[in-house]
């Protein structure tokens, strides 16, 4: 029970500083320091090429990742082609040709509503041929599904 009384003191003078802040200021923000400094010219030119490294690191990932992901995508290793190709999307860059071959290879695993996904990704990043392929995709999810539909059957 002693152990108790210096965590009760602790949380009763912490209640007690929030409420005198609260009454203070009218919200319940405490301002610890409110002096705002601006960088230096010297700061701000580290700060922008730490930025500019950093980006030029993460092209170069994904241009290995996306180079990866096509080894494997002519090797026909979809879930490998796929699994780099996340890789390479995860860095912040993209490549609408990417998003249509990440369709193509969902379709190809039968997982239509994943591989329209993909194309409407791609469509919106301006990719040329993925709005025909969207469509050809919903037809063969039809013709899919109604396949399935009849193996059931018998």
């Amino acid at each position: 029970m002693i152990m108790l009384k210096p965590i009760l003191n602790i949380r009763m003078l912490l209640l007690a500083l929030i409420v005198i802040s609260i009454s203070q200021t009218g919200t319940s923000q405490i301002v610890i320091d409110s002096k705002f400094k601006p960088l230096s010219y010297e700061e701000l030119m580290m700060q922008a090429q730490a930025e500019a490294a950093y980006n030029a690191q993460m092209k170069q990932r994904f241009e290995q990742y996306q180079d990866e992901a096509y080894r494997r995508y002519n090797k026909q290793d979809w879930y490998g082609f796929l699994t780099y190709s996340n890789y390479a999307l995860e860095t912040g860059w993209y490549n609408s040709q990417l998003y249509y071959d990440r369709g193509v290879v969902y379709e190809r695993l039968n997982n239509f509503k994943q591989a329209k996904k993909e194309y409407k990704k791609a469509k919106k990043k301006g990719y040329a041929y993925a709005e025909r392929a969207l469509e050809a995709c919903k037809q063969h999810e039809k013709e899919y599904k109604r396949r399935m539909k009849n193996k059931r059957k018998k």
